[in-house]
């Protein structure tokens, strides 16, 4: 499969559609040639352009046709389309089709009019091909949710289907696509958690049958990682050291709250770990049988256990192993008038130590947030200038 290209620096459809209908008409070579003579003019730490101001720059830096259609760009767009931060409008044009281009001149094409009037199909295909409908999604399902934790379907994507592999690269496009949700107003922002709007819902409700190409291969392929995982994380149990598997469920424990202390091997009436912790005004001490086992533990294992509960002065024991229970032994863990045996099977033991990041790390994307406001009184003009436009 080919790996598509993203829009790159995807702007938000509003501000795209006022550059389709502004450049309509121009030149595809005029727009070059003003965008390279924008460029020309990027000063470097030793020579600071000030950009703050396209009604001061563009007649100061541009000249005759190039000026004329800077000025249209920022006039004719009431301001909104800055002609030096145009780069990504120009390739969601060409990626998406939205021009024709006819003896060198650029021409609305028939998507072009579709998307000028907000076809939902037109949108839709878009959103589709830049990833948007899996970020959406992702902030249904979550609620509300601070950017770092929506990465993980859009990095997979963007790995898997798009040509960027860099984590500043899916970084820079997932800001983009937020902010292209935002002023869509499918998702909304409240503090530094998003999450979706009645607009949003209703427009992903096109996407329910899912995308064979986007959505469904996602899917599959984190259920894919997981499961691999899973099954790392499960023969390594198996294959422990007996006394290490011991000390790996009094970690276990303590994470959950419990104070937790090993016994001595050789005299511990087959109790391996001893556990204590606070449930309401009270303090309940537990015993655990740690069996590194890949069968199915009987009945007389739960019956050792049990008649040494009384030697800890515990109250109940656990069973925790990486194999399973016999149907007998699963029916006298609970029997009326005996101390309670909880059984903890292998499976049940994985979902513990994953709920817990023991064993497993979990792939977060961290993504900081530029704070000019706290540096203003060391910013250079370029600086304030930039954290303006952003």
């Amino acid at each position: 499969m080919d790996k598509r290209q993203l829009t790159p620096e995807l702007p938000t459809y509003e501000s795209g559609r006022r550059f389709v209908v502004i450049l309509n008409g121009v030149r595809e070579r005029q727009y070059k040639s003003m965008y390279d003579e924008i460029k020309s003019h990027i000063g470097n730490p030793k020579n600071i352009t000030n950009w703050k101001d396209p009604e001061e720059w563009i007649p100061q830096r541009l000249s005759g046709e190039n000026r004329d259609l800077a000025l249209r760009l920022w006039r004719e767009s009431d301001q909104i389309l800055n002609p030096r931060h145009t780069f990504g409008h120009i390739y969601l044009c060409r990626i998406h089709e939205l021009f024709s281009i006819q003896d060198g001149v650029f021409h609305i094409s028939e998507r072009g009019a579709k998307f000028l009037e907000n076809d939902e199909d037109i949108l839709e295909s878009i959103d589709k091909y830049e990833g948007l409908h899996l970020l959406l999604r992702e902030i249904a399902e979550t609620g509300p949710e601070k950017r770092r934790s929506m990465m993980e379907a859009f990095a997979t994507f963007c790995r898997s289907f798009t040509t960027l592999r860099a984590y500043s690269s899916i970084d820079m496009a997932h800001s983009y696509a937020v902010r292209n949700l935002l002023q869509r107003k499918l998702i909304e922002k409240t503090g530094h958690t998003y999450q979706i709007t009645d607009s949003g819902l209703k427009y992903l409700g096109r996407f329910k049958d899912g995308d064979a190409e986007n959505g469904t291969a996602i899917e599959e392929l984190i259920k894919e990682k997981n499961a691999g995982v899973r099954q790392q994380l499960t023969e390594f149990l198996q294959s422990m050291n007996p006394y290490q598997f011991e000390h790996l469920i009094k970690l276990l424990l303590e994470t959950m709250g419990y104070e937790a202390l090993v016994t001595a091997a050789g005299n511990d009436k087959g109790v391996d770990v001893v556990a204590e912790i606070e449930l309401g005004i009270s303090r309940v001490k537990e015993v655990i049988q740690a069996k590194r086992f890949k069968g199915n533990i009987g009945r007389p294992i739960l019956d050792q256990l049990r008649g040494s509960l009384h030697y800890f002065q515990a109250m109940r024991g656990t069973i925790i192993t990486t194999g399973g229970f016999t149907k007998g032994t699963k029916e006298a863990a609970f029997l009326q008038g005996a101390a309670p045996i909880t059984l903890i099977d292998g499976e049940t033991l994985v979902n513990l130590l994953i709920e817990h990041d023991i064993g497993i790390r979990r792939r977060e994307i961290r993504v900081l947030e530029f704070d000019a406001d706290s540096l203003s009184e060391f910013q250079s003009e370029r600086e304030l200038e930039a954290a303006s436009l952003d």
